[in-house]
């Protein structure tokens, strides 16, 4: 008769961070502002570009000018998946291109998304960014106004055009930070989902 013995092992599993703890939301912030001041400047190029194109159509020049446009759009897309791997550790796949020839961007859909995207970047740079700017931003001021509101010409806190003062008023507004220096963390987390979510969509 033979026993069976049965051996029990335990795996330890790293905890995952959360919020204020983990270094994802400071990568996220920092990819979600940076939206804002690269959207800016890639709607300033491509629209300047696209619409010189368009207007020099009639001519030999704006073809080969719309090219030229679709390319940079093409070398963005590579830019923005290596960004988007770096900061949000979302991995894009490169598109295919199918060589077909000098005009071949003209016909490449992968080429006109990445297009869509270097114009599509400012807004969703202007709502994400502004969000995290902000709330950081206020966060952080709430908290930490105590300490400065000495210095300051008017230190009692405006809240909807009231002015509040006192030591009450004081430890509202801290505790209003604390409450959106947590909150902050998943609000990232959700716009960085929606950023990754049009990279996929447009770059992929």
């Amino acid at each position: 008769m033979s026993a069976t013995t049965t051996t029990s092992q335990t795996v330890a599993v790293p905890a995952r961070r959360f919020g204020l703890a983990d270094a994802a939301t400071y990568r996220s912030s920092l990819h979600l502002l940076a939206d804002l001041a690269i959207g800016t400047a890639t709607f300033t190029v491509f629209v300047t570009l696209v619409s010189l194109s368009a207007a020099l159509s009639v001519t030999l020049v704006g073809i080969p000018i719309l090219v030229v446009t679709l390319l940079l759009a093409r070398g963005l897309g590579g830019l923005e998946r290596h960004r988007t791997r770096v900061l949000l550790r979302v991995d894009v796949a490169n598109p295919a291109h199918p060589r077909r020839g000098l005009w071949e961007p003209l016909r490449d859909a992968a080429d006109w998304r990445a297009l869509g995207y270097a114009l599509l970047l400012l807004p969703m740079g202007v709502v994400s960014g502004t969000i995290v700017l902000a709330g950081w931003t206020t966060a952080l001021a709430a908290m930490t106004h105590p300490l400065y509101a000495v210095f300051l010409d008017e230190p009692a806190v405006r809240v909807a055009g009231r002015t509040l003062d006192g030591a009450a008023a004081e430890a509202g507004t801290v505790v209003i930070g604390v409450a959106l220096l947590i909150v902050m963390p998943y609000v990232v987390r959700r716009l960085a989902r929606v950023d990754a979510a049009l990279v996929r969509r447009l770059l992929g």
